[in-house]
């Protein structure tokens, strides 16, 4: 959100300017080094958050370090507590689907049926067992949903005899999905925002590497005007400047 910048007025002698000069001197040749080179910096911050801004003598460099750290952090947590979650919802199935019944009905009634079954929707092929495919189906496709028991019938479930213990049992597993699937899936933005990330890093390294060492370390850019008084007091000078 933008707001209204008050120039910062800043009174610049000759002698102050000689002196800022000898600094420089003083630090080196006046030849701008690789902590001055903005291309530099940015690579050095699109590698690792932060890293241009310190080198540069920002201390907000921290705080894209502290992003890193904490966004990865996140990552790992989603992502582990989705896998374990998947984990879990696989188990639940193998251990309340009837695969063994699917695949025996399967065979009697869609297997070499001709055009008695074509188009059949009954008639669905299981995807490979152990596959996310296999899991995702047995719970999305109400084909499937018949063979979700716990009544140890191993024969096939007709509609009017699927009762609201299966059904709830079915919804259950759903719901198991529907929370790994959600957890994995912030994971995954998290690794977005990491991204993220590093490139504002580096571009605020890029955009933001005027006078790294000086006074103005630190400085988040500015507008402002600077005066220049001559030799002896004759005249004064005027500039509008901008920092960024």
């Amino acid at each position: 959100m933008g707001g209204f910048i008050r120039p910062d007025l800043v009174l610049v002698s000759s002698l102050d300017a000689r002196e800022e000069l000898l600094e420089t001197e003083a630090r080196g040749s006046g030849a701008p080094g690789w902590r001055e080179n903005p291309g530099v910096m940015a690579l050095a911050s699109l590698a690792v958050p932060g890293s241009g801004q310190l080198l540069q003598g920002h201390k907000r460099g921290y705080l894209y370090m502290i992003a890193e750290i904490a966004l990865w952090g996140g990552f790992y947590a989603l992502d582990k507590k989705g896998s374990d979650e998947r984990d879990d919802y696989e188990d639940f199935a193998d251990d309340n689907w009837d695969r063994a019944a699917y695949t025996a009905w399967y065979q009697e009634n869609c297997v070499d049926c001709g055009d008695d079954c074509a188009g059949d929707y009954d008639c669905r092929p299981l995807a490979t067992y152990g596959t996310q495919e296999y899991y995702e189906d047995i719970g999305k496709y109400n084909t499937y949903w018949r063979w979700w028991n716990i009544d140890g019938d191993e024969g096939y479930i007709e509609w009017d005899e699927y009762g609201d213990l299966d059904e709830n049992i079915r919804d259950d597993y759903w719901d198991m999905r529907k929370d790994s699937n959600r957890h994995l899936r912030q994971a995954r933005y998290m690794t977005m925002v990491v991204f993220l990330n590093h490139i504002v890093a580096a571009a605020d390294a890029f955009f933001t590497g005027d006078d790294p060492w000086g006074e103005d370390a630190g400085r988040v850019g500015g507008v402002g005007l600077e005066f220049d008084v001559a030799d002896g007091g004759d005249g004064m000078s005027c500039a509008l400047t901008m920092r960024y």
